[in-house]
């Protein structure tokens, strides 16, 4: 009965990689600065296209320059079909996009640590390499979409926040990473749907409860996907 109720989230893409090449590029601008919300970049859109255009821009500080930077380098890099296990791509992704903030970059978390949510204190659990490896194969070896594997490795990267820092960023280009390879389109979440976003997840790292996932599933299935629709 359980089965039948549950969500059901198809692949709304199937692009050709020359299409799913084209919409990282033409919309990188927006997807680093969307996924810089995660780090609370302080830039606008235009000055985050600045810096991705030269590495600078006029009146920003260092830390968010070097968040731009290193969100560009860690989107350009999907763009490298390098054959690897999923957990070590996450792994270099997170070498990238926490190495201003880490305290080891691309190594799973091994001591404590405590996230603010709206509604208080989480502290996740602390999981071994194994541990966050069988995670990984159990979450790509369901029976459901490519698309719907990658939203859910997306929540337990960020729900168990496996690395020192840099988890949400990290958990998003490796969505990602699936998404383009695949040709699903590209996860994003949107500015004006951000507070949302932020509620339902506070909600789910507080929760067991499965309605909670199902309510940031479906959120970010229906406002967050982003591809090429033909006339």
């Amino acid at each position: 009965m359980n089965e039948e109720k549950r969500p059901k989230f198809t692949d709304r893409y199937h692009l050709s990689r020359k299409e799913s090449v084209y919409l990282l590029k033409k919309n990188i601008v927006e997807l680093v600065y969307n996924a810089g919300k995660f780090e609370g970049l302080n830039t606008t859109l235009l000055q985050t296209e600045e810096i991705i255009k030269y590495n600078r821009a006029n009146n920003v500080a260092v830390d968010d320059v070097l968040t731009v930077v290193n969100l560009k380098r860690g989107f350009e890099m999907l763009l490298n079909d390098v054959q690897e296990p999923l957990l070590e791509t996450s792994k270099r992704i997170n070498r990238i996009v926490a190495a201003e903030d880490a305290l080891f970059p691309g190594e799973i978390r091994t001591g404590g640590v405590e996230v603010s949510t709206i509604q208080g204190r989480y502290v996740p659990p602390m999981l071994t390499e194994d541990e966050v490896n069988n995670q990984y194969d159990e979450i790509m070896n369901q029976d459901i979409s490519e698309t719907e594997k990658a939203l859910r490795l997306f929540l337990f990267i960020s729900k168990n926040q496996i690395f020192w820092d840099g988890n949400k960023r990290t958990a998003l280009l490796t969505a990602n990473k699936i998404m383009f390879s695949q040709g699903l389109g590209l996860l994003s979440i949107p500015e004006t749907k951000f507070a949302k976003f932020n509620e339902l997840l506070s909600m789910y790292y507080n929760s067991n409860q499965s309605s909670d996932e199902s309510k940031i599933l479906s959120f970010m299935y229906e406002e967050c996907i982003y591809g090429i629709r033909y006339l």
